[in-house]
Order: structure tokens, then C-alpha cells, then sequence
């Protein structure tokens, strides 16, 4: 047990995973703040609209300082999180990026639920910190392109904890929804009548017809309500198995985007942190597999017009 836990934590990894991570969680943090409303002005509410707003929730959150601060601090958090994008002061930019998030992100609420919980900004917001602990700017910034750095440094153990880390906190977000199921609804979740509810609840929503939404289509089939909830709850509990086998990364992250395409157009729930299942992607494998293909596509194609690959298997 002791050495398949320092496998799994600190086995050698390459920089530019680790690299490709910080970019990855900077640039759909940066979409998030964009695509979103003046949060500041949010604060320039009238007083009543605050009132169940107790001095220790400001407080937690730091929501203390007057409008003009928060928006400077708003400015400063995109400015932290296209420095963090671009490797420039890699690790500061993660740090101020990911403090500045926790910060903004009840404000967010606002448009969806009072749960300021597992909203969009939460797992950018814990990424960004743990990065901000590792060497994430040793690889893909732009202070080493400009100093025609190319090559990365080798593979160490400091590269694979913290994208561990974040790897296992995206992952909980599958596994604890399936559990929350059980846990608070119990096997009557899996009843095609709960499904059905649930699909008749969430598209009510819709401006257009009733007649052109998938969801109020299922929903008049009971089997296929019962077969989403099995399946769908399979999916969840199952989902943690990725980072353990690279055979169920293969099905299981393809699979997660089916699933949340099917939550978008049968329930209307988008899940904005979808891009950071590429934080499962081991793009170093990638980029040196379409390195050795290079090579074969240029000596595969000729005068001839043979196709590359066929004239690379032909060689």
C-alpha cells in the first residue's frame, strides 16, 4: 500500500503536463470572469437586498471593501489570470488568481442559486492554489519562448502530485453527485417516475415549444427515464476509476462528455468546468506520438501522389 500510494503521488511526471494544466485552468477561469456581469457592481445593491447577508459570510469571503476596490481588484483578477495563462510569474499569478476567485465567487450566486458551493468558480479557484504550491511554470510560459528555452526540464516527482491532486478533486465532483443520491434520496432515485419529475421541473424553463424539447420527449417513456438513472449513477461512482487505469480514462472521459451533453439538452444543466477533462490527457505522450509521426507523413507522401500513410507503412 505505502508504495502504490508514492506511485500515485510521486512517481516522475513531465513538466509539461503540469504546464498544460495551469493553462488549462487559467484560461476557463479567465472565460468564466469574462462571461459573466459586473460582479462588483453587485455590491452596490440596495442594502435591503443584503439583509440576510450575515457580517460573517462578508467576512469569510472578504466582501468588505466599497464598489470602486472590488472592481479594481475584479480588473486585477483577470490581469492575475492571463499572467498565470502565460506563465509569466507563474506561481504568484496562480496564488493571487486563486484568493481573488474565492472572493468573487459568492457573487456569482446571485444568478443561479444561494449555494455559493461548486459553482464555476470553485474548482478553478482550488486548482489555481495548488499549482500555485508546485513548479508549474517550468514548461509552456512565455518568458521561456522568448528565451528560446525550448527543451523542458526532466521528468520529476514535483510535476505529479499537484496535477494528482487537481486530477482527484475534479474527480470527487463525479463521485460525491452520484453519492449525494443515495445519500439523500436513496434507491427511489433510480425510479423512472423521479426522472421523469425531474426532466418535466427542469425544462419548464424553455421559451420554446413544448414540443421541441428532448426532455419533455423522454419523459414519456418511463423505461428510458429508468435506464438514464442507472446509468447515469453507474457513471458517477464509477468516474474516480480514471485515475487508476488509463483504459478507463480512455471510456470514462468520453463518456463525461456525452453525459454532460445529455444534462445540457435534457436537463438544461451545463456543467462550465467541462474543458478541464483534458487535465486527464497525457499530453506529453501526445505531442512526442505526433513527433514520430512527422517524419512518416514527409517521406510517406511523393511525387507519385502515394498518401502519406500509406507510403509510410509501405517504407
Amino acid at each position: 500500500m505505502s508504495a502504490a500510494w508514492d506511485r500515485f503521488w510521486h512517481r516522475p511526471a513531465p513538466a509539461l503536463d503540469l504546464a498544460a494544466a495551469r493553462i488549462l485552468l487559467a484560461a476557463v477561469a479567465l472565460w468564466m470572469v469574462l462571461s459573466r456581469p459586473d460582479l462588483p457592481s453587485l455590491l452596490a445593491f440596495p442594502a435591503e437586498l443584503w439583509r440576510n447577508v450575515t457580517p460573517e459570510r462578508r467576512l469569510r469571503f472578504a466582501l468588505v471593501l466599497p464598489p470602486g476596490a472590488e472592481r479594481a481588484l475584479f480588473w486585477g483578477l483577470q490581469g492575475t489570470l492571463l499572467c498565470a495563462l502565460l506563465g509569466i510569474r507563474a506561481r504568484t499569478a496562480c496564488f493571487v488568481s486563486g484568493l481573488l476567485l474565492y472572493h468573487f465567487a459568492p457573487l456569482e450566486t446571485i444568478f443561479r442559486t444561494p449555494n455559493p458551493y461548486l459553482r464555476g468558480f470553485t474548482l478553478p479557484c482550488l486548482g489555481l492554489l495548488v499549482l500555485s504550491f508546485a513548479r508549474c511554470g517550468d514548461a509552456l510560459t512565455l518568458p521561456r519562448a522568448l528565451g528560446r528555452e525550448s527543451q523542458p526540464p526532466p521528468d520529476d516527482p514535483a510535476y505529479r502530485w499537484p496535477l494528482a491532486l487537481v486530477q482527484v478533486l475534479l474527480s470527487q465532483i463525479y463521485f460525491f453527485a452520484g453519492w449525494s443520491k443515495l445519500a439523500t434520496t436513496g434507491w427511489a432515485w433510480l425510479e423512472a417516475g423521479n426522472i421523469r419529475g425531474h426532466l418535466l421541473v427542469l425544462n419548464q424553463a424553455l421559451v420554446a415549444d413544448p414540443a421541441a424539447s428532448w426532455g419533455y420527449a423522454l419523459a414519456r417513456h418511463p423505461a428510458l427515464c429508468a435506464l438514464m438513472a442507472w446509468t447515469g449513477l453507474a457513471f458517477e461512482l464509477a468516474f474516480p476509476l480514471v485515475l487508476f487505469s488509463s483504459r478507463a480514462r480512455c471510456v470514462l472521459v468520453p463518456l463525461a462528455l456525452v453525459f454532460h451533453a445529455a444534462n445540457s439538452v435534457l436537463f438544461r444543466i451545463f456543467f462550465q468546468n467541462v474543458p478541464l477533462l483534458l487535465l486527464f490527457v497525457p499530453w506529453r505522450r501526445v505531442l512526442d506520438f505526433s513527433a514520430s509521426m512527422r517524419p512518416l507523413r514527409r517521406r510517406g507522401g511523393g511525387r507519385t501522389g502515394t498518401p502519406g500513410w500509406a507510403g509510410a507503412a509501405r517504407t
